[in-house]
């Protein structure tokens, strides 16, 4: 097993190994197209996984799938970051293969452990309890997220400025950051009912308690401590609910109203293959909660007629 290097220093430089690849693809356009979010996580998970004892100072004739799987092993006991650091190094192979810098594959086959709640959809209940529990700053981070589905990047940025009104219906014009898609979110009763009672200013909806501007990696660490130190909130952080999480939901209850995959995917921005991920799951279990229901009318017939 290759150790996860927890030394801050950098490993010795040198024409042809790993880190010096890790270093030319962070430097090159095709890394700098990529959303500032996806590139500070690369950054940080190729740092971690060229510190020293890692891999960075393998030779590129050296490293070899079971090498990467032996690093990755190390975090066994994360499986998100595990997914994190993978996706960074498949992004340098890829990169790198295209380009006849690297001679052979470094992470075919390689396998991580599975994020226990990450991206799971929050259930309408654990919503509720956050919006009542949470402090009031994280409370509409929480009713925006659920009811829009927008990433944190996109929701940091939404403002009453970019409210629009096309047939009487209201929504948030949105240009997601990541994508470049533009999307019109519609305002749902309950969402405007909530917006009602903010505050209307210049600039974003969403604000600290100070009244500054939330960065999207400030919000994501500002809910992990949230989760931490309110005691209300034990259930989130035993389940490692985080905001993307949202989205899911977001998905989920649209799809419970009756809306389509394809119009779930108009309203979201999101890809049809992707809202289907978690629809899928959301039709399972009332599937199966339709069947219980639906045995327990038939034995209590049973019982009337015996």
């Amino acid at each position: 097993m290759v150790s996860r290097g927890k030394g801050r220093s950098a490993p010795q430089v040198y024409e042809g190994s790993f880190y010096d690849l890790c270093q030319r693809f962070m430097e090159s356009e095709k890394f700098k197209g990529f959303a500032e979010g996806t590139q500070a996580l690369w950054r940080r998970e190729l740092a971690f996984a060229c510190a020293p004892n890692c891999l960075g100072h393998l030779s590129l004739t050296e490293i070899r799938p079971a090498l990467v799987q032996g690093y990755l092993d190390g975090w066994s006991d994360k499986p998100g970051k595990q997914q994190n650091a993978l996706r960074a190094i498949q992004a340098v192979e890829k990169w790198a293969r295209v380009r006849d810098l690297l001679p052979h594959q470094i992470t075919l086959g390689v396998e991580t452990g599975r994020p226990q709640g990450g991206h799971i959809p929050w259930t309408e209940g654990q919503i509720r309890h956050a919006e009542r529990w949470a402090r009031p700053d994280m409370s509409r981070v929480i009713t925006l997220a659920g009811q829009t589905g927008q990433r944190i990047s996109d929701l940091v940025r939404m403002c009453w400025t970019d409210i629009e009104s096309f047939r009487g219906q209201e929504g948030i014009n949105v240009t997601q950051h990541k994508t470049g898609r533009q999307v019109w979110v519609p305002i749902f009763e309950e969402l405007a009912a909530a917006m009602a009672t903010w505050e209307r200013q210049p600039g974003p909806f969403l604000r600290r308690l100070d009244g500054g501007l939330w960065e999207s990696k400030n919000l994501t660490l500002a809910w992990r401590h949230e989760k931490d130190r309110n005691k209300h909130l034990a259930e989130h952080k035993s389940l490692g609910l985080v905001l993307h999480g949202l989205r899911g939901h977001c998905c989920v209850r649209l799809s419970r109203a009756g809306l389509s995959d394809h119009q779930i995917s108009d309203i979201v921005g999101m890809s049809i293959p992707m809202v289907g991920r978690y629809t899928r799951l959301s039709a399972q279990k009332e599937n199966a909660l339709a069947a219980v229901i639906s045995l327990s009318r038939y034995k209590s017939l049973k019982l009337k007629d015996a």
